[in-house]
């Protein structure tokens, strides 16, 4: 039987049936569940791993297989996903989840990249449950940070109810990146700097994630697995590498893994993710997601500004940037979700400074 503190997540080629529900999820067929779902449980297993029809589940400290009632007529990686509280039976020395217990949040992006073993871009893909903190790992080098893909996230975060910290992977590597993530500390995002080749800052993470389920997300190469091995101060946990030629990091992790560290203190590692899809949110909505806006884009001239092409005389949240009252390095990451879900350039109308 695997060990639960570094139990492998395992990633399965699609069959056909498999194909087939994905399209009728995507359609928006509703699985039904009627029954299912229960509000609370007092003995229930944890689920750490899933695969196409069979859930791996944390029972009494140790990891058991189990699979879906077959009433549900789903399969188990449709409904049930890594952190999931499942109750469960045992029929003819087959444990059988009966109940899920009700979650306190869901992680899901929406699909725009695609691998070698999943090509199901535009589906909404759930990541892990009951999720109480997601540290976003990002690398001062190799791969390359970008803002834009903090702010992404942090949107998929606050929209699921999730608190959001930073951490700089591989500091010992920065030059600029450090005075480039400061700008998330003045919207009141912890920032944690580690490197695990130096030992520096794994007690800092240790603390901020101590006594929860935490979740590990970023691009491939920012070093998640590296950051979990030395909080649980192993080194058997698998890492990758950054390709040269792209300066991309290689997926090595190609479903969840789920590690225990301390009492009541687990860790959800998850695929590299290359890009995040955030065109199902609401165009008027995004602005909600920077809260740095929010004194000034009250003094806007139209309610319904997104300050985006409006003119600067009436948008508020435009001389903010301008004056240096908001980041700009935010607002270009707000402007180019704007443009991505407008499908056209953002009309820069901002005066000239030498004016």
């Amino acid at each position: 039987m695997p060990h639960y503190k570094a139990y492998d997540s395992f990633q399965t080629k699609k069959s056909v049936e498999k194909k087939k529900r994905a399209k009728e999820k995507a359609s928006g067929k509703q699985i039904e569940t009627d029954g299912f779902i229960v509000n609370a449980a007092t003995d229930y297993g944890i689920v750490i791993a899933v695969r196409y029809d069979t859930a791996h589940v944390l029972y009494n400290d140790n990891v058991i297989t189990a699979k879906l009632r077959n009433d549900l007529n789903t399969i188990c990686n449709q409904i049930i996903f890594p952190g999931d509280k499942v109750v469960m039976e045992s029929d003819n020395d087959t444990n059988v989840i009966t109940h899920l217990v009700s979650r306190t949040t869901l992680l899901s992006r929406v699909k725009k990249d695609s691998t070698r073993l999943d090509d199901s871009v535009g589906l909404t893909k759930n990541i892990a449950a009951n999720i109480d903190i997601a540290v976003i790992v990002v690398a001062a080098k190799e791969p390359p940070l970008h803002e834009r893909f903090i702010d992404r996230y942090l949107m998929i975060l606050q929209n699921s109810g999730i608190e959001a910290v930073l951490c700089l992977n591989k500091c010992e590597l920065a030059t600029d990146e450090i005075q480039r993530i400061s700008i998330y500390r003045d919207i009141n995002i912890p920032v944690i700097k580690t490197s695990t080749r130096e030992k520096i800052g794994i007690n800092d993470l240790k603390q901020c994630i101590r006594g929860k389920q935490a979740i590990l997300v970023g691009n491939s190469g920012v070093g998640k697995s590296s950051l979990i091995n030395a909080i649980m101060e192993q080194n058997d946990i698998r890492t990758s590498s950054v390709s040269e030629k792209t300066k991309r990091g290689r997926h090595t992790t190609t479903a969840s893994k789920y590690y225990i560290w301390d009492a009541n203190s687990s860790i959800i590692d998850t695929p590299g993710i290359r890009s995040l899809d955030i065109s199902s949110f609401d165009l008027s909505e995004i602005q909600d997601y920077f809260p740095e806006f929010n004194d000034w884009k009250k003094l806007c001239k139209y309610g319904n500004c997104i300050h985006f092409s409006e003119p600067y005389d009436s948008c508020f949240v435009k001389q903010g940037v301008f004056n240096g009252m908001i980041s700009r390095k935010r607002y270009e990451s707000y402007i180019r979700i704007i443009e991505s879900m407008e499908n056209r350039p953002f009309p820069n109308d901002f005066p000239n400074k030498d004016n």
